[in-house]
């Protein structure tokens, strides 16, 4: 019996000093470690509460746009928790997009619908932008269960495409796991070990590389890779229904589908899949924005008002359509 014990002990020991060695090394020399080249400090973010017409830079155009928001951040002044009796809400969630980034507040996607809702004799219907700017489906989980399904909306419209597409140093997931930042992921002690994680980028689990498209104008990897993309999609699809309302999956149109073609595809795919109501405008859009100025001339990835006006009547006219506005004026 001591002999088999002291075969383990010269086996294990060595396994231990190697791999000490290793999360030294690793952690001296700062790696994995997280780059500035993510765009922001933190996995989870909002837009400053209660802000009253505050004057925000819109950098490409050289001029300001001016934002207001409640006290949960949201560019929805006018909306309180909980919902009164007989209200009917749409919420629109997703990135700069629908916030509306450019354009003041009335100018938003969100605020022409209302707006059209309300000229066609709706008095109880109100839309909610829980747009937030940078937001890709990953922090719309977090934010969906931090306060947004608090306000009890029968419609929500699932905007996330744009920036899940995008490319950066690293994915949302692995950008949490790096800043150690665990409510979105397992509470487990190998998160904290440089070792574990160099070895996860290596083998794709924390860092997906993106085989699927060549490198090209973006390095980097997805912020939210394929697979990623579909377990957001499905997790905030099953607690919407589960709080009794109708999701609604949206590819939000940009001028051009461009780098979020594959995600649009994936989009559709879990539409199909889960029997969600999908609205697609891209194909629109494209059309639409040969004849008129839709998008920002410096800045192509965001609709003006006009645009706005637009994605208004399209989404207004789809509600409709599908009869997700209920039967009450």
């Amino acid at each position: 019996m001591k002999g088999i014990l002291r075969k383990v002990t010269f086996s294990v020991v060595p396994v231990v000093i190697l791999g000490a060695a290793v999360e030294l090394g690793l952690r001296s020399v700062g790696w994995p470690k997280i780059t500035e080249a993510f765009e922001h400090n933190t996995p989870f973010w909002v837009t400053d509460p209660n802000l009253e017409s505050k004057a925000f830079p819109h950098k490409e155009e050289k001029r300001l746009f001016r934002v207001s928001s409640n006290a949960e951040g949201l560019r929805a002044v006018d909306v309180s928790v909980p919902k009164k009796d007989g209200l009917f809400r749409v919420m629109t969630m997703g990135c700069s997009t629908t916030f509306g980034w450019g354009v003041s507040d009335e100018q938003t996607y969100p605020a022409q619908l209302a707006k059209l809702i309300g000229e066609a004799g709706y008095s109880n219907i109100e839309v909610i932008n829980a747009g937030q700017p940078g937001y890709t489906s990953f922090q719309g989980r977090w934010l969906w269960d931090r306060n947004l399904k608090a306000y009890q909306p029968d419609v929500v419209l699932l905007g996330f495409v744009v920036q899940d597409a995008r490319k950066a140093a690293y994915s949302d997931k692995s950008q949490a796991v790096l800043q150690r930042d665990h409510r979105f992921l397992k509470n487990n002690i190998l998160y904290n070990s440089r070792a574990y994680l160099a070895l996860r980028s290596f083998l794709g689990g924390i860092q997906v590389k993106a085989k699927e498209r060549p490198t090209g104008d973006e390095g980097g990897v997805y912020r939210v890779p394929p697979a990623d993309y579909v377990d957001n999609i499905r997790a905030l699809v099953a607690s919407i229904r589960t709080q009794g309302a109708t999701p609604v999956l949206f590819g939000f149109p940009l001028e051009r589908s461009g780098y979020t073609a594959e995600h649009r595809r994936i989009l559709k795919a879990a539409a199909d899949q889960l029997s969600v109501s999908y609205l697609d405008l891209q194909a629109k859009m494209e059309v639409a924005s040969r004849e008129s100025v839709l998008y920002f001339e410096n800045d192509r990835g965001h609709a003006n008002g006009a645009g706005n006006a637009k994605i208004a009547g399209w989404v207004y006219r789809f509600l409709m359509d599908e009869g997700l506005l209920g039967e009450t004026k």
